[in-house]
C-alpha cells in the first residue's frame, strides 16, 4: 500500500425506511456530501408518514436516488 487514497468504484447504498420522512432528506444529503457519486436505493415499507412520497420526489430531482 502506498498510503494514497484509491478512487471508489460504483457505490450503491440501500436505505431501508419506515416512517423516516424527517430523516430521509438529511441522510441522503450526508451520503452525497461524503460520496458525491454514490447512488441511493430507498426501500420504503409503505410508510404512512410520506416517506415514500419524499423518496419519489428526491428520485425525480436527482438521478442518484
Amino acid at each position: 500500500m502506498t498510503g494514497r487514497a484509491q478512487p471508489l468504484g460504483p457505490v450503491l447504498v440501500v436505505v431501508p425506511t419506515y416512517d423516516e420522512v424527517a430523516n430521509l432528506g438529511p441522510v441522503l444529503d450526508r451520503l452525497h456530501a461524503a460520496v458525491p457519486t454514490a447512488h441511493a436505493l430507498v426501500v420504503d415499507d409503505n410508510s404512512p408518514d410520506g416517506t415514500g412520497a419524499l423518496a419519489d420526489a428526491r428520485a425525480a430531482a436527482d438521478e442518484r436516488v
